[in-house]
């Protein structure tokens, strides 16, 4: 009903989405490929560092811009520097999170019982059809506006690298773009963005809670980070295998909430039989994520954020299987494209915060510390609702630091 047919994780298995599959294995799925977009990496996680040194209280904005940003830039090479002045962001992203945030796969009455779309929408329990048309409006906005200020871009000589520059070059040297080009190349392009930037951001927004609400496992990161890199620098990828804590740190969260508390559904190809259970062809199969990571029997006192889980990984014959990166970004035909890109985007952003700034509790008007216990939006994507911490500059160093990086970045 929303529409979203540009999506690979929602599109059926045809020609389309192997084409479209093809660009994203050219461009993304290797890890060769995300190391090209190592600089692009480093040049947005210092922005953000500078963001949240000049705005600490309004940590979330900083972070939410820095994932729209970066996925922005990646798909259409336009560099988002405030969310309120950027069009197309600001015309989309509340409806498209109506569709993905209070609702997950296979919740809506609707998906149980098809016949109810053609249903009027006036009728009790129709609401679902106006955020749905809402969506739909939204994510033709979203595919179309960027996708026509590349293509617009490229007929005036200043388009900058991106996918969709990328993809409308590849598919103009046999001649005049198709609708069948363009409708692919906006889908796939709108899809990197719109899947990467919400999952991205809540992995974040959970890495700062657990920091506060654990300041033992944030020093132990933080001592980690400063015998491997020092105060003089800020980390890079070079450093990530020297980093182990922080390694399982990120697993932790990726585990203790997943940005998408369920799988994106599968359909069976054919008859199957799972556990004495028949699953028919043509069903709807989804992986309830949030249980699989809450399995005690995979993960001791599994509501417990303990990162220490994941250091024996490499003694433990059966790490590949409680390994959260194995599943967090989704498996088989619908795994995550840019799954390398947001690992190496989140590690990078966690790596640069635990290096340059203490992350604390708020004080209150007494002077008492506030521990955030935030409820959880939960939905397709869930993240904490927001929170009040404390976070500072390290040091007058680390200031420093900051903003010397930053203004090299101004510089470019």
């Amino acid at each position: 009903m929303i529409g979203w047919t540009g999506n690979v994780g929602f599109n059926q298995y045809n020609e389309r989405w192997k084409r479209i599959r093809r660009w994203y294995q050219q461009r993304l799925v290797a890890k060769s490929s995300a190391i090209n977009y190592h600089p692009l990496q480093y040049r947005q996680v210092r922005r953000l560092l500078h963001g949240i040194l000049q705005n600490p209280e309004d940590y979330a904005y900083q972070l939410k811009r820095h994932a729209a940003g970066i996925l922005f830039e990646v798909s259409y090479g336009d560099t988002v520097m405030s969310l309120s002045d950027h069009q197309v962001i600001r015309s989309t992203e509340d409806s498209i999170r109506d569709c993905l945030v209070g609702s997950s796969f296979g919740s809506a009455l609707v998906d149980f019982c098809p016949i109810m779309q053609h249903l009027p929408a006036w009728m009790p329990g129709m609401s679902f059809k106006y955020i749905t048309e809402k969506a739909r409006r939204a994510i033709v906005q979203m595919e179309s506006l960027p996708y026509n200020a590349v293509k617009n871009a490229i007929e005036d000589g200043t388009a900058k690298p991106s996918l969709t520059t990328d993809l409308i070059r590849e598919c103009s040297t046999k001649g005049e773009l198709s609708a069948k080009d363009e409708r692919d190349i906006m889908g796939a392009a709108g899809a990197l963005y719109s899947g990467g930037a919400d999952t991205s951001l809540t992995t974040m927004i959970v890495f700062i809670l657990v920091m506060v609400q654990h300041p033992a496992i944030f020093r132990t990161a933080q001592e980690e980070i400063t015998r491997v890199v020092g105060d003089s620098r800020l980390p890079d990828f070079g450093d990530r295998e020297s980093l182990p804590y922080l390694e399982c740190i990120i697993r932790e969260v990726y585990r203790w909430c997943p940005g998408l508390t369920t799988g994106v559904p599968h359909q069976a190809a054919e008859d199957d039989i799972y556990r004495g259970y028949f699953i028919p062809k043509g069903s709807t199969v989804i992986a309830n994520l949030w249980a699989i990571f809450r399995d005690p029997n995979m993960y001791p006192e599994p509501n417990v954020f303990r990162p220490e889980r994941f250091l024996d990984a490499d003694r433990d014959d059966t790490f590949d299987l409680k390994d959260p990166k194995k599943l967090v970004f989704g498996f088989g035909r619908r795994i995550c494209p840019g799954r390398y890109f947001a690992d190496d985007t989140v590690w990078l952003a966690a790596a640069c915060i635990i290096a340059t700034m203490d992350i604390g509790k708020a004080r209150d008007e007494h002077g008492k510390e506030i521990l955030p216990t935030p409820k959880f939006i939960s939905g397709a994507v869930m993240r904490p609702e927001p929170f009040v911490c404390d976070i500072q500059p390290r040091s007058e160093r680390s200031r420093r630091l900051i903003l010397d990086s930053a203004a090299e970045v101004w510089a470019i």
